[in-house]
């Protein structure tokens, strides 16, 4: 699906929300402080003009979900590399509760020497991937 396309499902949800061509028209117009027509606005969701900046933000505004301006900032490199930064802290997260839980097992004489071990070397993995993640991001 092209970029004109996410745009153009994003503003008709938001369209949608708003009350319909009609209603967009209006908000937008008011926000911006000038006037904007619903045959505009149908012709920006059939295709036939693009969608200008400052009245994707404002319909987004009205209706307070910025939806194409996230859409747009994951495209941006350090967005990208937080969220990944993110994914592998949770990774890591998760992978240190299984090993706690897993050496608690076999503390307790429930558990498996073996299994606490394997959940610990898979913490060491995930640290190390996240360390990597992070010297990575310093180079940035």
């Amino acid at each position: 699906m092209s970029d004109r396309q996410i745009i153009r499902a994003f503003m008709g949800n938001l369209i949608e929300k708003v009350g319909g061509v009609d209603a967009a028209a209006a908000v937008i117009g008011a926000r911006l402080g000038a006037d904007v027509s619903k045959g505009s606005i149908s012709k920006r969701q059939s295709g036939q003009l693009d969608w200008p900046l400052v009245e994707i933000v404002a319909l987004e505004d009205a209706v307070g979900d910025p939806c194409v301006r996230r859409w747009l900032a994951r495209s941006l490199p350090e967005v990208a590399a937080g969220q990944s930064l993110m994914q592998d802290v949770g990774r890591m997260a998760v992978e240190a509760g299984e090993a706690t839980s897993a050496v608690m097992e076999f503390v307790s004489g429930r558990g498996d020497r073996a299994q606490a071990r394997k959940e610990v070397q898979d913490v060491i993995v995930a640290s190390t991937r996240l360390a990597a993640q992070l010297d990575a991001a310093g180079e940035a």
